[in-house]
């Protein structure tokens, strides 16, 4: 018994089953949980027997993907993921997320058979931004930006006609509060920081090129602030994908 993209599918007499979907977390573990509190609350008046089925894999131990990607020593991060990735296919996951945006850097080094498996949060956001109308600023890690993981390629390209890129003070300023949100303080003073720094860009939209930053858009929905505060979270998209069996 399979999903499709209409959603689960239920045979005769039985509940609707969802695919097991798998989330390689832990980097950090924050946001990984923040992926499936999002999931949860979306279909909470749902019998719980008909919610998603997810398998979160949190290893924090993972090499810091930043300064990986600084010094080029991206070998330990490969294995770690590819690893993460073995096991959530071994236990029954159908499809994986990886919860960090700049652990993708390592995606097109796995073997092809494990990232088939992978639902590409970097995908996701082109997609999405294909949509668009509007420019985004596009807010991520120092990694993420250095490596040009959300504009490399054809697509990456493409997508770059609508991102507005941090100056580098900025971009600084932004992995600080990144680093701050890994250290479990409040992320709604990241709203703060988005309201000052916006509008110098010329934009009202940004791209949440950093799983931390699902804590900030949960924060913005909570506070009543998304229109004021529109973004693109590729977690956000995922999780509702999840909910509607579209893995």
């Amino acid at each position: 018994m399979t999903a499709t993209a209409a959603g689960p599918i239920a045979g005769p007499g039985t509940r609707p089953r969802h695919p097991l979907v798998g989330v390689v977390g832990g980097m950090g573990p924050l946001a990984s949980v923040e992926l499936l509190r999002t999931v949860y609350r979306a279909c909470r008046l749902h019998p719980e027997q008909d919610t998603p089925r997810v398998l979160l894999w949190s290893d924090p131990a993972v090499v810091d993907r930043t300064e990986a990607i600084g010094s080029g020593e991206l070998d330990e991060l490969r294995r770690a993921v590819e690893s993460s990735l073995r096991g959530l296919l071994a236990a029954g996951a159908e499809r994986v997320v990886i919860a960090c945006i700049t652990a993708h850097h390592v995606l097109g080094d796995l073997p092809a058979d494990l990232a088939a498996r992978c639902v590409s949060l970097v995908d996701v956001v082109h997609e999405e931004l294909a949509a668009a109308d509007e420019p985004h600023l596009l807010l991520c890690s120092s990694g993420t930006a250095r490596a040009g993981i959300l504009t490399s390629g054809a697509a990456g390209a493409r997508a770059a006609r609508q991102l507005v890129a941090l100056r580098p003070p900025d971009q600084e300023a932004l992995h600080r509060e990144i680093h701050r949100l890994k250290r479990g303080e409040d992320p709604a003073r990241t709203i703060d920081f988005l309201r000052e720094t916006l509008p110098r860009y010329g934009v009202r939209a940004f791209v949440a090129a950093c799983t931390e930053l699902h804590l900030v858009t949960r924060a913005i929905e909570d506070a009543g602030l998304s229109e004021a505060l529109p973004s693109l979270d590729p977690l956000t998209v995922v999780a509702h994908r999840i909910m509607n069996g579209e893995l």
